[in-house]
């Protein structure tokens, strides 16, 4: 990463910005072009197919901006479409999966590991396929939770009657399990997390961006970068507000143009 002088970073909607915000506070000194898709938004209960395509549109809308690099900052993309961009584009193209998992078997101890996320993501297996072959003695459990992105991307915050009792439908079957750990394994997840940990208390919560931001910041040298980041905003949908979410998740990120850009030309 270090040689490069420009990255994108993309999500299916506003959950991505848990990643750049995590990503913006390791390192400094950074040119991003952040793009989210909420024209498009959940990609998690779409098909296979359709997600590749969206994913492939959205890397080609980045490099149409001149990035060396990509970030992939959706866990449903990076669990589904990763692979099919690898082979597509001869760039650097960084999912959140890995990054993830390495830092649950980093702090597991009962060694049973579950994993929330978007349909898509829990029925591809992806999450558990990487635990296993890291930790070999790891059990996988898996929760889809289909309703958080809607929520989320809908102005709901963690505070709210409807959230919690959302969290709680969702959650209440990992009480009173060896879990110890739980993977948020979507980008938009990290808006709800006082309101897991309330849910499960005691219970290690691995943030995807977080620990996707600590990998990037290993693989750059330590240059002594002292420039604000900069960041250029783009979005499918005209009505995208970052007003509508709660800003102590977001601190880290800088001010910068905002775009409206249409993604079906991609």
């Amino acid at each position: 990463m270090a040689s490069f002088q420009k990255i994108g970073v993309f999500d299916s909607g506003l959950g991505g910005l848990t990643v750049l915000n995590a990503i913006c506070a390791q390192n400094r000194g950074l040119s991003i072009v952040y793009f989210g898709d909420t024209a498009r938004v959940p990609y998690g209960s779409r098909t296979p197919e359709t997600i590749e395509r969206y994913a492939e549109q959205d890397v080609r809308f980045l490099l149409s901006k001149g990035v060396e690099a990509i970030i992939v900052a959706c866990g449903t993309v990076s669990a589904i479409a990763l692979p099919k961009l690898h082979q597509s584009f001869d760039l650097p193209i960084i999912g959140v999966i890995e990054p993830a998992c390495a830092a649950a078997v980093s702090v597991t101890k009962t060694k049973h590991i579950c994993v929330i996320g978007t349909q898509a993501t829990v029925n591809s297996n992806a999450y558990s396929s990487c635990l296993n072959r890291i930790a070999p003695d790891c059990r996988v459990s898996g929760i889809a939770c289909p309703l958080f992105v809607p929520l989320i991307e809908n102005g709901f915050r963690e505070d709210d009657p409807i959230t919690q009792l959302t969290v709680e439908r969702y959650l209440a079957q990992i009480r009173n399990t060896d879990i110890d750990t739980l993977i948020l394994g979507c980008t938009h997840y990290p808006f709800f997390t006082n309101a897991i940990r309330a849910e499960l208390p005691g219970i290690h919560l691995i943030d995807i961006g977080v620990a996707l931001s600590q990998a990037i910041k290993q693989m750059m040298p330590k240059s002594g970068e002292t420039r604000e980041n900069d960041v250029e905003y783009c979005f499918s949908d005209k009505e995208t507000s970052f007003q509508r979410f709660d800003t102590n998740h977001l601190k880290s990120l800088p001010k910068g143009e905002i775009h409206v850009i249409n993604i079906e030309r991609f």
